[in-house]
């Protein structure tokens, strides 16, 4: 077991916090700028889109700003939280919460797809009555996956026992700090995050399965349409996967340390500084890759020669294209 504290700057809460902060500054401008072309500047043909492509993108830039509190999630699965100096404790049920949402977020975009390319009964009654329980129990797990931790909470004189059992080069003000602690244990943590990602996943993988069949085996469209529904939906797939690649690389380490019991603090913290940049790279990708919000997005910056190439002449579209 290795636990590596070097006591420097880059190790330290100030530097943590410099970071997110300096990183929430630049991100700010961005993601309002996304709030405005998803609302002010989708177009009709994707109009279908608009509340999911919006709900996801708030999702984004919520989630990333319930990292402020350092997170240790190290050897055997036990989950250390250190909420800072000067953070609330009692915030962190709303902190988990919007952090789990992300899930049913990006799974409602894919049940958009699902719903209006492939159910021919997409606009009755019925069916909106089944989408809206389907929401509503994804919702649901989403705010009450974690509560058996919560409930569940060691004595925390224990807790931080284990802490410096299992990380014994944190400095003791950091461990005995009143908001430090460990939430549930590894048993409860890992069964109730794995059968969330297990239901949310499901989903994922059906919507898309369905989705993929339809708009690439279907011969009875048009083939203007068809193309129209395969590129907007490969958008919507590059727009989701490439922030989770950013997500994935930094939580990698931080969950390889459960195995190699490798702790490194300055490692740690630049990881949880990169998970946080995952909703600039959405909202990035997402101006960019779908041409109606890029063309907007070049057109406030005055842009010119990029968008003027795209004042064609203007193609009349079936009504079943416009189910974006």
């Amino acid at each position: 077991m290795s636990c590596t504290f070097r006591n420097n700057y880059f190790e330290s809460e100030e530097f943590f916090k410099l970071a997110l902060h300096s990183l929430f500054v630049f991100q700010v401008p961005i993601h309002i700028l996304g709030v405005y072309i998803i609302i002010m500047k989708t177009p009709n043909e994707m109009g279908k889109t608009k509340f999911p492509m919006l709900l996801m993108h708030l999702t984004n830039i919520c989630s990333p700003k319930t990292c402020i509190p350092y997170l240790f999630w190290l050897f055997y699965g036990n989950t250390f939280i250190y909420w800072g100096a000067h953070m609330d404790p009692r915030l962190l049920r709303t902190h988990i919460f919007l952090l789990s949402v992300f899930g049913p977020a990006v799974t409602m975009v894919f049940e958009n797809r699902y719903n209006y390319l492939v159910r021919l009964d997409c606009d009755t009654h019925s069916r909106r009555f089944k989408r809206a329980v389907n929401f509503f129990i994804n919702y649901f797990i989403a705010l009450i996956v974690l509560l058996p931790s919560f409930l569940n909470m060691p004595d925390q004189s224990v807790a931080r026992q284990i802490a410096l059992k299992k990380l014994p080069c944190l400095p003791l003000d950091i461990v005995n700090h009143p908001t430090f602690f460990m939430v549930g244990n590894e048993h409860l943590n890992f069964v109730c995050t794995g059968l969330f990602g297990i239901f949310i996943w499901t989903q994922i993988f059906f919507f898309v399965a369905k989705t993929v069949k339809f708009i690439f085996q279907t011969k009875s469209q048009s083939q203007q349409t068809a193309q129209l529904q395969r590129k907007f939906f490969r958008a919507v797939c590059i727009q989701i996967t490439f922030p989770f690649v950013v997500i994935m690389i930094p939580s990698c380490y931080i969950l390889s340390t459960t195995y190699t019991y490798n702790y490194d603090m300055a490692f740690t913290n630049f990881s949880l500084i990169s998970l946080n940049s995952h909703g600039l790279f959405a909202t990035i990708i997402m101006l960019l890759i779908h041409k109606p919000y890029r063309t907007e997005t070049l057109k406030i910056f005055g842009i010119k020669k990029f968008y003027k190439s795209n004042k064609v002449a203007v193609v009349r579209i079936s009504p079943s294209a416009t189910n974006f």
